[in-house]
């Protein structure tokens, strides 16, 4: 655990920013993170702000042995919108970092490269990089470095002109409009005007199209980046597709599996890519058993969740996914 007598600004002082947590058993990896936040520059400038769903682990403890201001809600009313419209309204400073408990910071400059990034008048949000875990497996660290959030170019993101977003295809209106909670940064002020709202998932992109088609400017800060990915189960993973890709055909029109019948060829496609990859780069003969076996399983249940996500949701079908 870091240092406790390196906390956040108290609340006579006006903060530089306000770190906003959600949190709920946050575990070994919360208490790496929080560490991590100690040693950032700026840590004595900011607020520290977690808003617990229900932990029955430390994790509130550590919170506020942290010296974050926590605010406990029963794990029904959790919501990625709304919990996080909760904590920013409880805090001080016009900059709201928002991150998640198992993100953890790169380097010390993290909280400085995204405060800097809002500074210009036009600029809603930034947000950071994200590195693959060193435990991550090969898949893993090449999906989030060939991803939009792994990218090592500074992008600022704007509108130019009447009619040009809607121009646009899909997926070029996805990757116009990509911003993530993992780790952000956003003005209160913006905010005041636009809330993420109740939603069940993707609040980050949801806003970030809004605030652009206002007029606002979006930052993809690499300079900044965070420790951050996941080892998840096959149900998890095909949970997440589907509500991920819900989400991103009513935001965009996205549609990456349109025909049932053309699911084997994505699916034959994809596996190929991924068993070449896995026997040309896992160097340990059990896990490239492992993921050998998996990586079949996991692209036919991606591919459908892809294409069941999209007809449930030209259908009305209304099918709640709990736990994503």
């Amino acid at each position: 655990m870091h240092n406790t007598d390196k906390h956040p600004v108290d609340t006579v002082q006006t903060p530089v920013c306000s770190i906003v947590i959600p949190t709920k058993n946050g575990g070994a990896l919360f208490h790496k993170a929080l560490a991590a936040w100690a040693e950032q520059t700026l840590w004595n400038q900011c607020e520290l702000i977690v808003v617990d769903s229900g932990s029955q682990d430390d994790t509130v403890a550590a919170a506020k042995q942290a010296g974050a201001k926590v605010f406990e809600i029963p794990p029904a009313e959790f919501n990625h919108g709304a919990t996080r419209d909760y904590g920013i309204s409880l805090a001080s400073s016009e900059y709201i970092i928002l991150t998640v408990q198992d993100a953890v910071p790169s380097h010390p400059q993290v909280l400085e490269r995204l405060v800097s990034a809002l500074q210009a008048p036009a600029v809603a949000g930034a947000y950071t990089r994200q590195l693959p875990q060193t435990v991550a497996d090969v898949l893993t660290k090449r999906n989030l470095d060939g991803w939009l959030v792994g990218k090592l170019q500074r992008e600022e993101r704007f509108i130019p002109h009447e009619g040009w977003y809607e121009a646009l295809t899909p997926m070029e209106k996805l990757t116009f409009c990509t911003f993530d909670n993992v780790c952000s940064a956003i003005k209160k002020s913006v905010w005041q005007q636009d809330h993420f709202g109740t939603v069940d998932f993707g609040e980050d992109v949801d806003w970030a199209k809004r605030v652009l088609l206002a007029g606002h400017h979006i930052i993809y800060e690499p300079d900044a980046a965070v420790i951050h990915s996941h080892d998840r189960s096959l149900a998890y993973d095909y949970k997440r597709t589907y509500v991920c890709h819900r989400k991103l055909y009513t935001l965009f029109g996205l549609h990456l599996a349109p025909s049932f019948k053309g699911l084997w060829r994505c699916w034959l496609s994809a596996s190929m890519v991924d068993m070449k990859y896995i026997l040309n780069h896992e160097p340990r003969l059990l896990k490239k058993l492992q993921m050998l076996l998996k990586a079949p399983i996991l692209n036919s249940l991606t591919i459908y969740g892809q294409y069941k996500a999209v007809q449930d949701e030209l259908n009305g079908i209304n099918n709640s996914v709990k736990g994503i």
